[in-house]
Formats: C-alpha cells, sequence, structure tokens
C-alpha cells in the first residue's frame, strides 16, 4: 500500500518536474517586479546626445499621433512608474509607431526612450542606454515626486 502512494505522489509530481525542464523559449515566467534598490531611471541611464537624437526620431515618428503631454508627468508615471525600463525599450520598439510598428531600429528606439526620460526630467548620465532589452532589465523606472511645496497655497 505504501508503493502505491509513493507511485502515486511521484507521478503527480513528474508533470511539474518535466514542465520546469523545457526549454526557456516554452517556458512560462513571471517577471519579478523590480528591486526597490537598485539603479534606477533617477541614477542618469541616458546622454543628453542621445535624447537629443531620440528627439529627432520623436518629431520624425511619433509627434504625428502623440503629444508630449501624453509621454510625460502623471501620464508617463501611471503608465511606468516602478516597471523596468526594459519594459518601456521593449514597447517602443515592438509596438511603435502606431502606424508601422516594429519598424523602429533598435538604436532609434533607445534614442527615443532616452528621449522620454529626458522630457520626465530624469538625470543625464555618462553612457547611453544601450539598444537591448536584456541590458536594461536592471534599471527601474523611477519618477521625481510632483513638489508639494509648488502646489501649496501661501496664507
Amino acid at each position: 500500500m505504501r508503493w502505491c502512494v509513493l507511485i502515486a505522489a511521484c507521478a503527480l509530481a513528474a508533470p511539474a518536474h518535466a514542465q520546469a525542464s523545457r526549454s526557456p523559449a516554452t517556458r512560462v515566467v513571471d517577471t519579478p517586479p523590480p528591486s526597490a534598490s537598485g539603479p534606477s531611471t533617477l541614477s542618469g541611464v541616458y546622454t543628453a546626445e542621445q535624447a537629443a537624437r531620440g528627439k529627432d526620431v520623436y518629431a520624425g515618428n511619433c509627434r504625428s499621433c502623440h503629444s508630449p503631454q501624453s509621454h510625460t508627468g502623471e501620464t508617463f508615471a501611471v503608465w511606468w512608474q516602478g516597471k523596468q525600463l526594459s519594459d518601456l525599450f521593449t514597447f517602443v520598439s515592438t509596438r511603435m509607431p502606431k502606424n508601422d510598428p516594429g519598424s523602429l531600429s533598435l538604436e532609434d528606439a533607445a534614442d527615443v526612450v532616452a528621449y522620454l526620460l529626458q522630457m520626465n526630467a530624469m538625470p543625464v548620465g555618462k553612457n547611453e542606454l544601450y539598444p537591448d532589452a536584456d541590458s536594461l532589465t536592471k534599471f527601474r523606472i523611477e519618477t521625481k515626486a510632483p513638489d508639494s511645496t509648488a502646489t501649496r497655497k501661501k496664507p
């Protein structure tokens, strides 16, 4: 009787083991949330030159459908705050521009992301964003909190 229980337990465990051994391409993995510590977009993750190139790409490919207000401030924070920078890069590189999704080069997509960060008052750094989602997973999108003193009325 014990052997029957043991064999049944092994049989039930086998599908879970078999699923874990599938290749990474077929395995479904939840992306862990970015940690609260570590580098963020407030660490200076792009250069001014890259953002300037991104501004040109934005003007030629994005501005016809999007206003800068749709990518800044509270709107940007609602969509991207706390996510990984790779999520934003992947969105831009695969789903934009709306009229021809995925047509931007990876370099142009990285430049547009740099421009979006600049439009959201993220500090400039010494290194350009690398045009590869895997290299951007280490950065968390963190926006600056609005200045509460600016919204307070003086007595």
